[in-house]
């Protein structure tokens, strides 16, 4: 089972035209997201405190064939404080790398994404009063990417496990909706039950 998650998120910058540096937060704590497709998520400032950041990569568009730094190599470094996580990355000397600076610059692409692994019992799910599930992330297990997104968008696939966790929400409460039901039905027969009883006693 695919555990793995994908998240567009915050923008990004270019800071330093000579060595081709971007900059900016690849997540925020108690953020809103939008609409997520039946739910909305917010990040926990706890999510990190046990999360695995020793080999993350920059990447675009979530493709490990386009690195754009690493942590191991410190050509990517990863800082989280009160708002989130905030990342800097050095652009290597690539034609691709070149042509994305320049796209960022320009404000062409603004956005970033990353990618991780919750850790068992990491989420809390609660249904809001318009319907919508919130889901709050407390434990992130690990974060392998953070990538620079042209078209930021959600799938089936980016959000899964959620999706998951939220239909067997709605599974359990139509479990506990037959049993009401049941319930309610038993206690109609046997009062209709008694009802019958009385008039034969007459």
């Amino acid at each position: 089972m695919n555990n793995i998650e994908l998240r567009s998120t915050e923008t990004i910058k270019a800071v330093d035209n000579e060595k081709m540096i971007v900059e900016g937060y690849a997540l925020r704590f108690n953020t809103l997201s939008n609409d997520l497709g039946g739910f909305v998520e917010t990040i926990s400032p706890q999510a990190l405190e046990s999360a695995d950041l020793s080999d993350v990569r920059c990447l675009i568009d979530h493709d490990p064939s386009k690195v754009l730094g690493r942590t191991t190599s410190e050509t990517l470094s990863l800082k989280v404080d009160d708002e989130g996580l905030y990342f800097r990355c050095q652009l290597p000397d690539t034609s691709y790398s070149r042509d994305l600076y320049e796209n960022i610059r320009l404000g062409n692409i603004n956005q970033c994404s990353f990618g991780f692994i919750l850790d068992e019992d990491g989420d809390t799910l609660e249904r809001r009063e318009d319907g919508l599930f919130k889901r709050t992330l407390r434990k992130i297990k690990s974060l392998f990417d953070v990538s620079v997104v042209t078209y930021p968008a959600y799938n089936d696939t980016d959000v899964a496990p959620a999706l998951r966790s939220i239909e067997a929400i709605k599974e359990q409460e139509k479990e506990e909706l037959r049993k009401r039901e049941q319930e309610e039905k038993r206690k109609q027969t046997k009062l209709l039950k008694m009802q019958l009883d009385l008039l034969n006693l007459k």
